[in-house]
C-alpha cells in the first residue's frame, strides 16, 4: 500500500484552484477547508496504481471522494450511472416516489465536471 505524501499549502491551494473551487466530479461549490484531494488514478487502485503527483490530483467534495474510494475513473462513472438501478433495487421509498411521480429516473451517461471544464467528454 502506497503512502501519501503530505501536500504543502501551495500544492493544496493549486489542487483547489484546478476547478475554481468546485468538486471535479459533481461540480458542487467547495469551501477550501472542505476540499478533499482525490487521486484520479488511485494510489492503491484495484488494477492500476497512480502516481502521488499533482497531475494526478483533483479537488473533490467529501461525498464524491468517499464514494469513488479506490475506483478508477471509469469504475466511478459506472457506479454513478448505476445509481437509479441500485435505488430501485434497494429502496422501497424510492420505488414509491417513482410510482407517485415524485421522482423520475433519468439514467444517462455521466460526464464529470472536470471533463466539462476541459471541453468535452473523455469517455
Amino acid at each position: 500500500m502506497s503512502t501519501r505524501r503530505r501536500l504543502t499549502k501551495e500544492e493544496r491551494r493549486a489542487v483547489y484552484e484546478k476547478m475554481g473551487g468546485h468538486c471535479a466530479y459533481c461540480g458542487c461549490k467547495l469551501r477550501y477547508s472542505d476540499m478533499q484531494v482525490d487521486h484520479v488514478v488511485p494510489l492503491n487502485g484495484y488494477s492500476v496504481q497512480g502516481p502521488d503527483e499533482l497531475d494526478n490530483m483533483l479537488p473533490a467534495c467529501r461525498s464524491c471522494n468517499h464514494y469513488k474510494a479506490s475506483a478508477s475513473l471509469e469504475g466511478f462513472r459506472k457506479l454513478v450511472e448505476n445509481m437509479p438501478y441500485a435505488l430501485a433495487r434497494d429502496s422501497v421509498t424510492y420505488r414509491n416516489a417513482v410510482r407517485f411521480g415524485l421522482v423520475e429516473p433519468k439514467p444517462h451517461h455521466v460526464v464529470f465536471y472536470f471533463e466539462l471544464m476541459e471541453g468535452g467528454d473523455r469517455a
